[in-house]
């Protein structure tokens, strides 16, 4: 249980480093939005000077009491979890590192790159940093039927354009579309390098599950 808390803190850091950046050193530098509440929370930084990272935290309140009791226990806690551990990391640690004053186009695939790789850091050990995962968690259980990808895009999608009239430029879309696909792409990749280099968390501990069914079944 011990290392298990302790790879998932280093998950969480990891994670935390990555997609903080890509909020902190690229996103807001160049005056677009990501997706979700973490684009919700870069907005609300632009227009009223709050915290990035307190900000998420208050977004995702009300997102909490509405889905909670849908999100299982375990989910729920490691969730809260990664997603304190990130909003710290943003508004307390990497407020200290330089940011990218290049251009516009190159901040929202850098972005996305290492959006992508904290996203999936998250994901490999079974957690999230609440927000959109969370009604989607939660939409889906009502309704298994529903895309994760189609909700997602959806969701991601609204707040996108809703950042052209808070930044009031149609680039803020345009360049907030190109950082969700790059990190779409990038997710993907690191997800699988992970898989294939046998460092995620989640997936090990589903194989050993796995393969303590399979060796009790009597007819393997």
């Amino acid at each position: 249980m011990k290392k298990k808390t302790i790879q998932m803190l280093c998950f969480d850091c990891a994670g935390s480093l990555f997609l903080g950046s890509s909020i902190v050193c690229f996103a807001v530098a160049a005056n677009f939005a990501p997706g979700g509440v973490n684009g919700l929370a870069v907005m609300a930084n632009y227009l009223f000077h709050i915290p990035i990272g307190w900000a998420t935290i208050l977004i995702n309140i009300p997102i909490i009491l509405l889905t909670f009791r849908k999100l299982g226990r375990d989910f729920f806690l490691i969730s809260v979890k990664s997603m304190l551990i990130s909003s710290l990391f943003i508004d307390y640690v990497l407020c200290y590192l330089p940011v990218y004053t290049g251009s516009r186009l190159l901040a929202s695939v850098f972005a996305g790159i290492m959006a992508g790789i904290g996203y999936s850091l998250f994901f490999n050990e079974g957690s999230s940093t609440g927000g959109t995962d969370f009604i989607i968690v939660a939409m889906k259980q009502r309704n298994p039927g529903l895309s994760f990808g189609a909700l997602a895009f959806a969701i991601d999608g609204v707040v996108i354009i809703l950042s052209v009239f808070v930044f009031r430029e149609i680039w803020a879309f345009i360049y907030g579309m190109v950082y969700t696909v790059i990190t779409s792409i990038a997710l993907d990749g690191t997800t699988l390098f992970l898989k294939k280099a046998n460092l995620s968390i989640y997936r090990d501990e589903s194989e050993q599950k796995t393969e303590a069914d399979t060796a009790g079944d009597p007819q393997n």
